[in-house]
């Protein structure tokens, strides 16, 4: 249970090459952001909005997004549990907390935690579970206070279950037509309805999962280029090069030499 809660500062996502934060990835537990300071755009889901201080962003595990983290933006990410019974929303939320009171009570939350994590007292993982469920409490009663508002345009539910397909399916090979007539749409449709939601058409998001993945996996990983173009679904080497240096602009092994340098990485 220790492991399950992590507290980063936004300071320390900042330090990292800006592709593992700024490009579409997923993360395999729910996160809690807390933005205190600054101000920047997000998006989850294949939809993009804006974020200031005291904001509040769930994100549940497995769900497509990407942050813009300026100099200036100050908070923290709360990694939590993939546990059920903490009762955080099956959806993402994006609130502004107001209430002087209730900013406070989280950030007393997320201390606490930290400090278990930093201690080896005796039951620490009940210590963790019950400060997980205070922050579950205080979440509800965030989303209450606010008449139970998870603020998502309805306007953008297309594109949030197309992103939700390209998260399971990114590896597959299939191209955005083949997601659209999964959905019953138009690539045409599908395309106008994602920039609006997100200011890029469907295949570029398609794109930016997928050159994500290709970085984490030529960064995190001894595999071959090959064997990632076949773990993604390329249908050749060569063709997941050419890709690679289009989106990117540089071949798959230059930007696996320049790791050391903390390679940016923004697809077109």
């Amino acid at each position: 249970m220790t492991k399950a809660y992590t507290v980063t500062s936004l300071a320390k996502l900042r330090s990292d090459a800006v592709w593992r934060h700024a490009t579409l990835h997923s993360q395999q537990r729910p996160q809690l952001y807390w933005f205190t300071r600054g101000q920047g755009r997000f998006a989850i889901g294949g939809v993009t909005r804006g974020y200031g201080p005291n904001t509040a962003i769930f994100i549940p595990a497995s769900t497509m997004m990407s942050l813009d983290l300026a100099a200036q933006v100050q908070g923290v990410r709360l990694t939590l549990p993939l546990d059920p019974t903490l009762n955080f929303p099956g959806v993402p939320f994006h609130i502004r907390v107001s209430n002087v009171e209730a900013q406070s009570k989280f950030s007393g939350y997320v201390d606490m935690i930290e400090r278990e994590l930093a201690a080896h007292a005796v039951a620490r993982d009940e210590a963790l579970r019950a400060y997980g469920l205070l922050v579950s409490v205080w979440v509800s009663r965030q989303l209450d206070a606010q008449d139970g508002t998870i603020l998502r345009d309805r306007t953008h539910v297309l594109a949030e279950k197309y992103a939700a397909l390209v998260e399971r399916g990114f590896r597959s090979g299939r191209g955005v037509a083949e997601y659209a007539e999964q959905l019953g749409v138009t690539p045409t449709h599908l395309s106008r309805i994602c920039r609006e939601a997100s200011g890029r058409p469907a295949l570029a998001l398609l794109q930016e999962r997928l050159m994500h993945e290709a970085c984490r996996l030529l960064i995190d990983t001894d595999l071959p280029a090959r064997d990632i173009a076949a773990d993604l679904g390329y249908s050749s080497a060569a063709y997941f090069t050419r890709a690679f240096a289009r989106l990117t602009g540089r071949t798959p092994s230059e930007f696996r030499k320049l790791a050391p340098m903390q390679q940016t990485l923004i697809p077109a």
